[in-house]
């Protein structure tokens, strides 16, 4: 009976080990924060070395209103 507990609790252990994420994948989830936004990016990459390599360009989309909006001041 208690075989199967420890055996479960080595695979548990065993499977979070070769779960987790390696050093580059941790820096890069780090680096998350800046991905939205170019300049900050271009600043950190000056300042500390490290490129985020997740960039993303977010589109500009002017707000629209709905059909017959019209704000009364």
């Amino acid at each position: 009976m208690i075989v199967v507990p420890a055996l479960l609790s080595l695979l548990v252990t065993l499977f979070c080990l070769l779960a987790r994420p390696t050093r580059d994948e941790a820096e890069q989830a780090a680096l998350l924060p800046f991905a939205d936004d170019p300049p900050a990016a271009r600043r950190l990459e000056r300042d500390t070395g490290l490129r985020c390599e997740a960039l993303v360009e977010v589109p500009f989309e002017p707000l629209s209103r709905p059909p017959g909006f019209r704000l009364d001041a």
